[in-house]
């Protein structure tokens, strides 16, 4: 396997950088994933709000959970991601988790975020020791004195709750708004939402269709399922959120009507696959008769797959580069 950040990582620790971390010690581990050899296993407490990269974490033993509670830990570990406001929270999170004196180690690759850190550390009067290796970076600096302030970057938008780093931060998108022109008179019973991101198609649902029963949202993203309970308080009819990987964990259950966005993205790679899976997904907990009310790109090739799964596939109408399709479920 090609050296990585991770790498790098291990490498910052093996040239003195910052003290491995020991048996018996607990270094908090943001936005984590395995390192080569499971290095440091046992001393780690990691976050990973990401479904998959959670799963991937707790099959190689790793102790994990979405959101690490506050508490002082004897050092920390963040890898940088591509949203500057993300990486900023991280770093105040793991600099106030650390006990004085305490290492905080950060990591990322020079195509993501790790380049633009140095130098808001600097801004902030924080001196960082700096390795470059396999086209990435650390760098480390030890807490002296009290707590950071977290930095303002959760908002409202509109009638909305979104926070940075979450698909569609800045409001509802364009191939969203497109899609939820399609839902009145086409919703009702017991309905889901597949990749339902902070709930805006689930609550447009529940404006315009009186005929939902229910509705229940998958997301692979923690964070956005929390501000999608947020957003979608106060509702009307049973609600259920399910933090899930629905191309492999999904609970099938008797679904009148599933709505989605599908992702067609894995990091910067595009990935129609993915977008398959979840209509794949989508096919195997519809009953029959039951209908799927999708929104993509328009040069996505979905159709094919859609025809192989479903009795009749429709297309609604397009707008701004995506397509809306309706698929009714055989029986």
């Amino acid at each position: 396997m090609k050296a990585d950040h991770r790498d790098t990582l291990l490498l910052a620790f093996e040239k003195g950088l910052a003290n491995e971390p020991e048996a018996g010690q607990r270094w908090a581990f943001l936005n984590a994933a395995p390192l080569p050899g499971d290095a440091f296993r046992e001393a780690l407490s990691c976050e990973q709000a990401f479904r998959p990269e959670f799963n991937e974490l707790k099959s190689a033993g790793y102790d994990v959970s979405p959101s690490l509670e506050p508490g002082i830990h004897d050092g920390a570990i963040v890898i940088m991601g591509r949203v500057r406001q993300v990486n900023h929270a991280n770093i105040v999170r793991a600099h106030n988790m650390v006990r004085d004196g305490g290492s905080v180690v950060l990591a990322g690759s020079k195509t993501t975020g790790i380049l633009p850190v140095r130098k808001w550390l600097s801004e902030m009067d924080v001196e960082a020791e700096v390795l470059s290796k396999h086209h990435a970076q650390v760098l480390v600096f030890r807490r002296e004195g009290g707590d950071w302030d977290m930095p303002a970057e959760a908002k409202e938008t509109g009638e909305w709750h979104i926070e940075p780093g979450m698909f569609s931060a800045e409001g509802p998108d364009t191939a969203s708004r497109l899609l939820s022109e399609f839902f009145s008179g086409r919703l009702k019973g017991k309905v889901a939402d597949f990749g339902a991101g902070w709930g805006y198609l689930s609550k447009q649902a529940l404006e315009l269709c009186p005929e939902i029963g229910s509705i229940d949202l998958y997301e692979a993203d923690w964070n956005a399922l929390e501000a999608a309970k947020l957003n979608l308080a106060g509702a009307d009819v049973p609600t259920e959120f399910h933090w899930c990987d629905v191309t492999r964990e999904l609970r099938k259950q008797p679904f009148d009507r599933i709505i989605m966005n599908p992702p067609f993205h894995t990091g910067r790679a595009a990935t129609p696959e993915l977008g398959k899976h979840f209509i794949q997904a989508a096919s195997s907990t519809l009953i029959p008769g039951g209908r799927l009310l999708l929104v993509a790109n328009r040069q996505l090739p979905y159709e094919r797959t859609l025809e192989g799964l479903f009795r009749k596939v429709t297309a609604l109408g397009e707008g701004d580069g995506f397509k809306v399709i309706e698929a009714i479920k055989g029986g």
